[in-house]
């Protein structure tokens, strides 16, 4: 016999809660991740701005601005509004107020 749909309107929304808090256990482990990655690049940063001059225009200074470059906290944090977006979107299915059938309303 086949689930109401309010029935697996639930289950579905159980189920991504779930999805949804497994993510958000891996989205914090990725933070801190990307948190411990932007310090050290921080510290390749901090090198490259004190090259003597006659490096500047080096392998060595190109190898540093690639590693510079690297916008580590706007991905992540563009994950996190993603993740936040999809959590809005569940909690506001959860919450609502769906049609029971004709006459029943």
């Amino acid at each position: 016999m086949t689930k109401s749909r309010p029935k697996r309107w639930a289950e579905a929304i159980e189920k991504g809660q779930k999805a949804l808090s497994d993510l958000e256990t891996a989205l914090m482990a990725l933070e801190e991740a990307g948190s411990d990655l932007n310090d050290v690049r921080q510290e390749y940063e901090d090198w490259k701005d004190n090259l003597p001059d006659n490096l500047q225009s080096s392998p060595l200074a190109d190898k540093l601005n690639e590693v510079s470059d690297l916008d580590i906290t706007s991905e992540i944090d563009s994950l996190r509004s993603a993740f936040d977006t999809a959590n809005d979107l569940f909690s506001t299915a959860e919450g609502l107020d769906l049609p029971r059938g004709f006459g029943r309303d």
